[in-house]
């Protein structure tokens, strides 16, 4: 028994061998080192290339090295290592410590450069002490350094070298310090790192080479903090789980097949100045309709093949080429518009399994005949050809397609075509999105000319008297009102009298949006179709400031109702007069007035004399009034008219 503890004692202190501290010379290690089964080293003084292959040749039980204060010096050899006999200061030689079973590393905190393969293969390596002036890390310097969780290089380093940290399966987070100089992400550097979540490399870097980042598990992808970054390689981000990508403005390239097969990918910005979708690029991706293709030239070969998720595809004015099998397989295709005047070239089977005939395709009307004609285009559907919005199809987008919209919703029945034209975003739903959609194209500026008066019936808003810092409520009625169920309008103030609220006396929803300075745009409707209220359709809330002028007026213009039938009846404008007098000069409230019909400027005026017309762009001009009503034809704009001293803003339309 006796002997036995002797035995465990004499091997539990063969297990304790303690650090080895070394001051050494170049190239002498191999004679101050005399504990070969030494677990941690710790050498200062200084190293070359032949102290590095001692260790790795003769340490195998080394776990943790502490070379701070060692400064590398150059060195030949007078044989080949590597097939190379020179080495350069202040480098980690190439492969110096390949497949070591090292833990922890604490390199010279001079070091400018980790060569190739330095680390390779170390699996049991968690940590390292990086120099805080590193400059590169060299070709596969870690790769395989399966127990590295977390790295952090120092803001200095330029380059990460190919295939440096790949397959690094612990491995978790990649970033640099703040101030990070990092210029290059080069090749597969960050390849197969199943873990991987987060990688920040910096506001300076200008390349992510090919496959740097594929097979990690990082999920949203956003450089637009990199805003020097211009090169995306081949596969850089192939087989990732990627639902987002957003690359920055400066990105000019991105390679072959970059997000080849990321099946979760739904959202792509490219950045904007990319001009061509490689071969290979989004195939097998899950975009949705949120592909933005402003600016593309070229398409490639396969670059779209089975994004079958897309519905709605537009190509923009500046395409010139679709490469073979481009869209191959984007089956849920249900429209395609091409913006280019002169027919983009084809690859091969550019569309191959795509029911062709049944989608529509949109093209400029100058060049459709030479659309019709070229091969593969002429396979698309031509017959059918809409404005965006106009669900009814009666040529405009108007308050009329909203109540389409809420028959369909609500159980209507209606054709093939107006279920088509229904599915206004392109998502293959009918829903509150198209309305929504549809509410934007009518409140954005501009979006449509009033169409001719069509119906007899008036809409009406009472005349209102108030003074600066006074709040009013004033009515809007109209004709048979219970006829209809939808409404729109835009809103004139003139200067010194803001909106405080638009209120619907039945209940309807209201939207509205400012279309310029002068115009408010609103729209009334109910999601039940209820008729509007016979007494006041609409109650708008004003407020007068200083600037109001005695005499004034607002205007209703762009006029339109809609009824059950979901057709869109226009209604000529109607004015109100704005007072701000009291006392004697009431007596001339009723002197001036001004309003529009169509392009016809109509002046009531108390006697002969002058108006003067001047436009947004400054020009002006003078009109003769008499006395009683003056017509004048305007052209379309915006216009201030000073008539007696007194300034009304007008809209001719």
């Amino acid at each position: 028994m006796k002997r036995i503890i002797i035995a465990a004692i004499i091997a539990l202190m063969a297990l304790q061998v303690p650090a080895v501290e070394v001051e050494n010379s170049a190239g002498d290690l191999s004679q101050r080192v005399t504990d070969l089964n030494a677990s941690t080293l710790v050498v200062t003084g200084s190293m070359d290339a032949r102290d590095f292959y001692f260790i790795v040749d003769n340490m195998k039980k080394l776990t943790s090295i502490d070379l701070t204060n060692v400064q590398v010096v150059p060195c030949s050899m007078l044989y080949q290592r590597y097939w190379q006999d020179g080495f350069a200061a202040d480098e980690v030689p190439v492969g110096a410590f390949a497949g070591m079973g090292m833990t922890s590393v604490k390199l010279p905190s001079t070091l400018k450069s980790i060569g190739e393969a330095a680390f390779t293969g170390c699996h049991k390596l968690s940590n390292v002490v990086w120099p805080t002036a590193l400059d590169s890390i060299g070709d596969y310097a870690f790769a395989g350094c399966t127990s590295l969780a977390s790295v952090t290089l120092p803001a200095s380093v330029r380059v990460v070298g190919k295939g440096a940290f790949m397959r690094c399966s612990s491995l978790r987070h990649l970033g640099v310090k703040s101030g990070s100089q990092l210029q290059r992400l080069e090749a597969t550097a960050l390849l197969d790192c199943p873990k991987l979540t987060t990688v920040s490399l910096g506001p300076n870097t200008q390349v992510i080479g090919e496959r740097a980042l594929a097979g990690t598990a990082i999920t949203q992808l956003d450089l637009t903090a990199n805003k020097k970054l211009t090169t995306i390689g081949d596969g850089a981000f192939v087989l990732m789980p990627l639902t987002s990508a957003v690359l920055p403005t400066s990105v000019t390239t991105v390679g072959d097949a970059a997000f080849l097969y990321d099946e979760d990918l739904t959202q792509v910005n490219l950045g904007g100045r990319v001009t061509e979708l490689n071969d290979f690029l989004l195939a097998g991706t899950s975009l949705n309709n949120g592909l933005n293709l402003n600016g593309i030239q070229r398409i490639g070969d396969y670059a779209l093949y089975n994004v079958s998720t897309m519905s709605v595809v537009e190509l923009p004015a500046t395409m010139t080429w679709l490469g073979s099998y481009a869209m191959a397989g984007m089956t849920g295709m249900t429209a395609l518009t091409c913006n280019a005047i002169e027919v983009p070239e084809l690859g091969t089977d550019v569309w191959a399994g795509v029911n062709q005939k049944a989608i529509p395709l949109t093209v400029p009307a100058e060049s459709k005949e030479r659309y019709q004609v070229a091969d593969q285009w002429r396979d698309f559907l031509y017959e059918i050809s809409w404005l965006r919005g106009d669900v009814n199809n009666d040529g405009e987008v108007n308050i009329a397609d909203v109540n389409t919209l809420i028959d369909i919703i609500l159980g209507g029945k209606f054709d093939d075509m107006t279920m088509l034209r229904a599915d206004v975003n392109g998502d293959g739903e009918i829903g509150i999105a198209d309305i929504n959609e549809v509410q934007d194209i009518i409140l954005s500026a501009g979006s449509h000319a009033p169409a001719i008066i069509d119906t007899d019936n008036q809409l009406h808003i009472d005349d209102v008297d108030l003074h600066p810092g006074e709040q009013r409520s004033i009515n809007v009625a109209v004709d048979q009102a219970s006829a209809y169920s939808a409404l729109q309008c835009d809103l004139m103030l003139p200067q010194g009298l803001s909106l405080v609220e638009v209120r619907s006396a039945q209940g309807h929803k209201i939207e509205r949006r400012d279309v310029d300075g002068a115009t408010t745009r609103l729209l009334l409707y109910s999601m039940d179709k209820e008729p509007l209220d016979e007494v006041a359709v609409l109650q708008i809330i004003v407020r007068a400031d200083d600037a109001l002028a005695a005499e004034s007026q607002i205007t209703l213009n762009n006029i339109v109702l809609a009824d059950d039938y979901n057709t869109g009846w226009h209604l000529a404008d109607c004015t109100a007069r704005v007072t701000n007098s009291s006392g004697i000069e009431d007596l001339n409230a009723d002197s001036d007035r001004l309003w529009v019909e169509g392009h016809t400027l109509c002046i009531q005026s108390r006697n002969d004399g002058e108006a003067q017309v001047v436009a947004v762009n400054g020009t002006s001009r003078n009109i003769s009034v008499t006395d009683g009503v003056t017509r004048y034809q305007m052209e379309s704009g915006y216009y201030v008219v000073v008539l007696n001293g007194k300034s009304h803003k007008i809209a001719i339309r």
